[in-house]
């Protein structure tokens, strides 16, 4: 404040009007420390969302009258245009419906909420205060609000690992907390699935939208994408996603057509087992034997084991002396559970099984194999009456072999009913020991009836 000959008065008197200055504008007399807002001066809004603009002022709410507040765009006529939210019931709207809010029951708060944010909220605001013969716009601060395309996606609570054929609980959590329209929430993953949607009122009156999806997954699931997209209908082509891909465990099974083939007779014949299985994780393969166990991978003096993988499928082969592997069982393990079988001996190509029926021992016959245990079936080819005897010779089927004889009444078996056991007529090829029969070669024996034999 300038005062006329201010430089000559005497400083006890410059003193004394510094003292009255302030005493004055502690009276009300001074405005302009009064009025004062505590804004932002910028806020990032993505479409669809909602922002929240924190605001206090300060006034002076000792004046009389109705308090009211306004917040209008930057360019309005603060007298005349509508505004974007206001506490003044007689004031029209640019905006009807509460989309755009005051919130805050305190006289100093003047925050600004915006649900369904779209591109047309960007601009710059500016609030007003009314109560009586007061009336203030600050427009000192302006506070900006910038609004970006939504970039915030769902949050996934998948579990790590799903186990198959249990039921699993999976959620998606629509990004942000607003009290607008509620979004649409979707699923997508190619199985067959329900879901319900769940929302929950926080305590500052803003919601959380999420949907929870029920299923129960299979081994083919495995691998899948499973996609939960979050559409906002209150803005046109605006939604979010988040995809996953499943991780679904189970325990091994082990695949078919596992066994141990053998190569040649006697102490020089060699086998070689082979075993697969298909788990998730993929699963650890044992040979267990009589009086051991080995791991997939294994190097000794006469056994040799190897085992690979491929996605979910392991495969291994066991080699060694047919002795030594003629009882041998094939193990899957992994962190949810076990299978475990025993491998059929089976003839190589080019060396097959040799059946030999040995001669009786304490009243009974034996059948011996190279290193297998051999079951037997046998068809009675007499009804009635011996009936003569047929031409034929052995042939594989898929119980074992079956062996046809022709006529020959110097080289005659015969097999009896009831008791099952094989009384041996006249002498064979085997000159009395038995008889034999080789698949694929020609030395074949005859035998009167029609004879199954099969690996145990």
């Amino acid at each position: 404040m300038w005062v006329p000959g201010a430089s000559q008065i005497p400083p006890s008197t410059k003193l004394c009007i510094k003292i009255i200055l302030a005493l004055l504008c502690q009276g009300g007399l001074c405005q302009e420390p009064v009025y004062r807002i505590q804004v932002p001066s910028r806020v990032t809004a993505q479409q669809g969302l909602c922002v929240l603009i924190p605001c206090h002022f300060t006034a002076n709410f000792e004046s009389s009258g109705v308090p009211y507040k306004y917040w209008f765009l930057r360019d309005d006529d603060r007298y005349t245009s509508p505004a974007v939210a206001t506490t003044d019931p007689g004031r029209n709207l640019r905006e009807p419906g509460g989309r755009i809010r005051l919130v805050g029951d305190a006289p100093d708060d003047c925050s600004l909420h915006i649900s369904d944010v779209r591109a047309g909220d960007r601009d710059r605001y500016v609030f007003r205060f009314v109560k009586g013969d007061f009336k203030y716009s600050y427009v000192v601060t302006q506070p900006l609000v910038d609004v970006t395309e939504l970039t915030e996606q769902p949050v996934l609570g998948v579990p790590e690992v799903l186990l198959s054929g249990q039921l699993v609980n999976v959620t998606c959590q629509a990004p942000g907390t607003c009290s607008g329209t509620p979004p649409q929430i979707t699923w997508t993953g190619g199985f067959d699935y329900t879901a319900r949607n769940v929302s929950v009122a926080l305590a500052n009156g803003s919601v959380s939208y999420s949907s929870m999806l029920s299923f129960t997954p299979a081994p083919g699931d495995d691998g899948k994408e499973l996609v939960c997209t979050v559409t906002y209908p209150a803005v046109v082509g605006v939604f979010t996603r988040t995809a996953v891909r499943l991780h679904v465990g189970y325990p091994p099974e082990l695949l078919p057509r596992g066994n141990c083939t053998v190569r040649g007779r006697g102490p020089g014949g060699a086998a070689t087992c082979h075993c697969a299985a298909e788990g998730n994780p993929p699963p650890r393969l044992e040979w267990r034997l009589p009086n051991r166990t080995l791991p997939g991978h294994f190097e000794g003096p006469e056994l040799r084991a190897t085992s690979g993988a491929r996605g979910p499928a392991v495969s291994g082969e066991l080699r060694g002396p047919a002795g030594a592997l003629a009882n041998v069982s094939c193990a899957a393990t992994n962190a949810h559970g076990q299978s475990q079988a025993a491998l059929p001996v089976v003839p190589a190509a080019g060396f097959p099984l040799t059946l030999v029926v040995a001669s009786a021992v304490g009243g009974s016959l034996a059948l011996v194999g190279a290193g297998a245990a051999v079951a037997w079936r046998v068809r009675k080819g007499r009804q009635g009456g011996r009936v003569p005897a047929r031409a034929g010779r052995c042939r594989r089927t898929g119980d074992g072999q079956v062996c046809h004889a022709y006529e020959q009444p110097s080289h005659r078996q015969d097999v009896t009913g009831g008791g099952g056991a094989l009384e041996k007529k006249g002498r064979g090829r085997g000159g009395g020991r038995g008889g034999r029969c080789y698949r694929g070669r020609g030395d074949w024996d005859q035998f009167p009836e029609e004879n199954i034999y099969a690996n145990a």
